[in-house]
């Protein structure tokens, strides 16, 4: 019962967002980078942050969850005022790493080992441990802020770890359930309006930087958890639920090098914009790089079951190496293949 009214107040905290972010000037207008038309509110973030907030109130969590959803909280403000300003990298750097940190010390999540990846068992990260976590959110909370590109595009990469996690924890009858349902319906119904019809009852939205970079980070909380706390999953097969926007922050960063770019400058370098350049729609290029995130999940989950975790990391690696190369060469690539498409339409 509470989940289906938590649902509805879900739908009308996003119709009011949307309103509102008209009203407070919070959009998202076009431009170089940017192939949308007309202004679009930035009322993801704003949503599903306050449907997270209020829904964990309602249940009364235990004082870690509170705690959790206060640091969540705080990013989120971070994120909502670079939408409104552009406070600039740095500042939302800081920012990531401050809430990875108060992760690690206010509740003892952390990734305190990488898993048997040298068949001799656990590999503790001993003195590493809270700075590697907090390179982790901080890392993680960009490349979703750096892959929310297209409509329904990071999103989605949130939703499929979270809901895999869910599937694992109902199975075990882990106390995460509620909390990972209280997140994933927000970002569901976000879904609904992002690429839904765009008309008045369900007008267009984005998710902005307050959204992307939270969700990011809930994401990353919730694999660290699922692999160090209650260890329902491998560490590296955190790696695989996270695969399309890993390897794409990786990949692009190993572009914008090559090319004598600062790393973490704006740019149409993404899969999902190159796939955009070949003339592939927008649903399409998302169907595609949500059946690879879902066939990279997959795989790990498969490979947990069946091989120890080396050779996992090991196939993780060689198709990671794929991807940048892939990526790298990505224009030579696409130039071979012209004359073939030519032949075929001749």
């Amino acid at each position: 019962m509470f989940f289906s009214l938590y649902l509805l107040f879900c739908l009308l905290a996003a119709r009011i967002c949307v309103s509102s972010a008209w009203r407070l000037g919070l959009l998202d207008t076009p431009d170089h980078r940017k192939s949308h038309r007309g202004a679009v509110p930035l009322a993801g973030g704003v949503s599903v942050v306050i449907c997270i907030t209020l829904g964990s109130l309602m249940l009364e969590l235990s004082a870690d969850y509170n705690l959790i959803v206060a640091i969540i909280f705080m990013l989120f403000l971070v994120g909502l005022l670079d939408d409104l300003h552009e406070i600039g990298p740095r500042v939302r750097l800081l920012a990531q790493f401050s809430a990875g940190f108060m992760v690690v010390i206010s509740t003892g999540i952390a990734i305190y080992h990488v898993g048997d990846l040298l068949g001799i068992g656990n590999i503790p990260l001993l003195m590493l441990t809270m700075p590697l976590t907090a390179l982790a959110f901080a890392g993680m909370s960009n490349a979703f802020n750096m892959i929310d590109g297209i409509d329904g595009l990071a999103a989605s990469m949130a939703a499929l770890p979270l809901s895999v996690v869910l599937v694992l924890a109902m199975q075990s009858d882990h106390e995460t359930i509620e909390f990972l349902q209280i997140v994933l319906i927000p970002i569901a119904v976000f879904l609904l309006f992002n690429l839904g019809p765009n008309n008045r009852l369900l007008p267009k939205m984005f998710l902005g930087d307050s959204g992307s970079l939270t969700l990011g980070f809930i994401t990353t909380l919730v694999l660290v958890y699922a692999s160090q706390v209650n260890e329902l999953i491998k560490p590296v097969t955190a790696l695989w639920l996270v695969t399309v926007p890993l390897m794409d922050m990786l990949a692009t960063m190993l572009v914008r090098f090559r090319a004598g770019r600062g790393m973490m400058d704006a740019g149409r370098d993404h899969l999902h914009h190159r796939l955009l350049d070949l003339g592939i729609s927008p649903r399409l290029v998302l169907a595609l790089l949500v059946l690879h995130a879902t066939l990279a999940a997959l795989s790990g989950l498969l490979l947990e079951t069946w091989f120890p975790e080396y050779i996992s990391m090991l196939l993780y690696f060689l198709t990671f190496i794929t991807h940048c190369l892939i990526v790298l060469k990505f224009d030579s690539i696409t130039k071979r293949l012209a004359p073939v498409k030519q032949l075929q339409h001749t």
